[in-house]
């Protein structure tokens, strides 16, 4: 996918402009001043306690991770945006609170370059099914787009460098067998090996696992430039995560205005 993606995106959330939740907490100054920028997009609703002046509504709690989930579940927000809350208790919310294994995929863009890369939670990806269920869920919220993706999954080598070890072995084997699983499925699907350059100008990239996946995620974030987007969760209701690394949250924040704009379309 190219930028004119991102445009789409951009236009469907400032025509939808659905009320998103936003979690903070211990928020400085700076982060919640940063938010109205994102009014651009959404009306927002920040859930926590803001440590200043904000003209912003918001929810006081102490437990912002369980009320931001509550407040998408009962429908009183149409989407909602991690912010800055600690992903271990957000996820585990969410996992509760809607009976669900939590798979997500990060959209990033990185010179005119969008596409989708997952598994990017540190505990997620660890199985076959778990990344093929990554592969295939990418590959549908894509075609509901009208894209026809093209996906790469990682493993830990190249062909020659069969017999080397166990763990390279077995991890080029199960990409191998996701990659076929996936195109049984009637996805366009390679395995790329240890060749992440290969993958340039695809649409989805699946990493070996969630610890991998959250290094590729970070280095292209925090270290290339690379603009992130937020990751979906991969559920029927809308909840987009955010790194709490960022500087501000208008990206997550339009990608889920947008994508209850595009569910509303269903």
């Amino acid at each position: 996918m190219d930028s004119a993606f991102t445009h789409f995106l951009e236009e469907k959330a400032r025509a939808r402009h659905a009320r998103i939740g936003v979690g903070i907490w211990n928020a400085d100054a700076e982060l919640i001043a940063s938010l109205q920028s994102a009014t651009e997009f959404s009306d927002l609703l920040l859930v926590g306690e803001p440590c200043c002046d904000c003209a912003l509504d918001y929810i006081p709690t102490d437990e912002p991770w369980r009320d931001l989930v509550r407040l998408l579940d009962e429908g009183e927000i149409d989407g909602a945006v991690r912010g800055n809350l600690p992903a271990g208790r957000t996820m585990r919310a969410i996992a509760e609170q809607f009976n669900v294994k939590v798979k997500r995929l990060a959209l990033l863009e990185l010179s005119g370059w969008s596409f989708l890369l997952g598994p990017v939670g540190i505990d997620e990806g660890e199985t076959i099914l778990d990344r093929l269920a990554l592969v295939l869920e990418g590959a549908k919220f894509l075609q509901q787009l009208g894209i026809s993706p093209k996906v790469s999954v990682l493993s830990g080598g190249r062909n020659e460098d069969l017999g080397r070890c166990d763990r390279v072995d077995r991890s080029m084997a199960e990409g191998e067998l996701i990659v076929s699983r996936a195109q049984d499925a009637g996805v366009d699907a390679k395995h790329r090996g240890i060749l992440i350059e290969s993958c340039l100008g695809d649409d989805v990239v699946i990493a070996p696992d969630g610890v991998c996946g959250n290094l590729i995620f970070r280095t292209l974030a925090l270290l290339c430039g690379a603009r992130s987007m937020g990751a979906p969760v991969l559920m029927d209701k809308v909840f987009v995560d955010s790194s709490r690394a960022r500087g501000n949250f208008d990206g997550p924040i339009m990608l889920a205005s947008a994508m209850v704009g595009m569910k509303d379309s269903e």
